[in-house]
């Protein structure tokens, strides 16, 4: 009996082994043409939470990504991870592209049919294969999802709680539920009632622990600099290392941004370094800080949010990145930022990153304005990551410049660490990096939480 050969997603490229139920499965779940009764939404919250818009949440299809994102952020998600796994930046060395090359060739190998067969062979498909599939995801999710132009996500953060007119730091950023109240997969992740990660994961992260990129920022500093549509831009500290996701791990989003401020805290010995040994902290160590900052009565209610995160894949957010700088007292402070309209919020978190930044810059005039500061921790419904810059382009438009999690910096990026380079398309080579309203637009509620050092004139 002949055995069953994988078959391929003709709209993302996922490559099945299980069978013909599982692919019909993974046809309703992400590419059904009406609603799927498969796609995740959010459950149920308070009455006195605004509900008129639920938020359906669906797996991003690129394989080894396996985050639940809300639909209408899935297009720019998958979008980015072409351009991760892209390489339009090359050394001056490199062969030039064949005449005609274009656009549409940039992430289309020249034998699609035979790129499927490889990739159904391989539980590890090879770059070009790879970049196919993540092409087609995007060309797919273009045509079949219909995504809102702008949609709110209800009741995710909470305004921060004030105190004689203060803001109260500890507590002061929560997850908006009524207190004592056990979150859902809306707010933990689609493991929101796993007692414990499988074994193989487990293993996973003791081995490899995460994906760091040193030295990223001072390539980012040049493209700003060359890029034709910047006005200006600040960036923090240049120690500060980009963590990133390990393949199949889920969404522990959290966890890195938290070990993206403990690279600042360990490079500049600011107070609290002695805690990490000179090494970031795992995410097993980051769930021991949380537990232990709850034994200790710091954002304890993060325990009944959550059942407790030890040993688990659940979601954390700004309260347990809190819980864990306090626990080890490295003064750090919170930022909640909500207005009934995405636009105001968005503003608001412009003027508050851009006001933060400024305080760091000792040359205003400059094209780069460079800094000693940490980077900030950033959260909106569903997702967290590292600002490590500001920028205004010549068009008035401003943008966070970020280190996200979920993506790894390309090796065409990698590859100018250390060198001084002139690109042909810096623009190109930011988009991973720039966050502005196309992004942001969606959301009217934010988190930052910033660490509080000598080096930062706001303290």
């Amino acid at each position: 009996m002949a055995e069953d050969k994988p078959t391929v997603c003709p709209f993302c490229g996922w490559t099945n082994e299980g069978g013909e139920y599982e692919m019909l499965l993974h046809m309703e779940t992400l590419h059904a043409e009406g609603e799927s009764p498969f796609v995740v939404k959010e459950e149920r919250t308070p009455a006195h939470i605004d509900t008129s818009e639920d938020t359906p949440y669906a797996e991003c299809p690129v394989e080894g990504c396996g985050e639940l994102l809300p639909l209408q952020e899935l297009e720019y998600h998958v979008e980015l991870h072409a351009e991760e796994s892209s390489d339009h930046l090359q050394d001056e060395s490199a062969p030039p592209p064949e005449p005609g090359a274009g656009k549409e060739a940039e992430f289309s190998p020249s034998s699609p049919s035979r790129s499927r067969r490889e990739a159904g062979r391989n539980r590890e498909p090879d770059h070009s294969s790879k970049s196919e599939r993540q092409a087609k995801a995007i060309s797919a999710w273009r045509q079949l999802l219909k995504m809102p132009s702008s949609s709110t996500v209800h009741g995710f953060l909470s305004k921060a709680r004030t105190q004689d007119g203060k803001q109260d730091n500890i507590g002061s950023v929560s997850r908006s539920f009524t207190r004592g109240r056990r979150l859902g997969r809306a707010h933990l992740g689609k493991y929101a009632h796993e007692e414990r990660m499988p074994d193989w994961l487990v293993t996973l992260l003791r081995k490899k622990g995460q994906v760091t990129a040193q030295g990223v920022i001072p390539v980012l500093a040049q493209l700003l600099e060359q890029s034709s549509s910047t006005k200006y831009a600040y960036l923090c500290h240049p120690c500060v290392q980009h963590v990133s996701k390990l393949k199949r791990e889920g969404g522990f989003c959290g966890y890195r941004n938290i070990q993206m401020l403990s690279s600042f805290i360990i490079h500049t010995k600011s107070k609290g370094h002695e805690h990490f040994k000179g090494a970031i902290p795992s995410i097993f160590q980051i769930q021991e800080y949380i537990e232990t900052a709850w034994d200790r009565g710091i954002n304890a209610q993060g325990r009944v949010e959550t059942g407790g995160i030890r040993g688990t894949r659940k979601y954390i957010g700004t309260p347990d990145a809190l819980a864990v700088f306090a626990s080890l007292d490295i003064p750090c402070e919170c930022r909640a930022i909500e207005h009934k309209e995405p636009s105001k919020s968005e503003a608001q978190l412009m003027e508050y990153v851009e006001d933060y930044f400024q305080s760091g810059v000792e040359d205003p005039t400059q094209l780069i304005r460079k800094t000693n500061l940490p980077p900030l921790y950033f959260q909106h419904a569903g997702h967290s990551m590292t600002i490590i810059g500001f920028e205004k382009l010549k068009n008035g438009a401003k943008q966070l410049l970020v280190f996200d999690p979920s993506f790894h910096d390309s090796s065409s990026i990698l590859r100018l660490v250390g060198k001084t380079f002139v690109h042909p398309m810096p623009d190109l080579a930011l988009k991973l990096y720039r966050r502005g309203n196309r992004y942001l637009r969606a959301y009217r509620e934010f988190e930052l939480l910033r660490l509080r050092t000598e080096t930062d004139g706001t303290s």
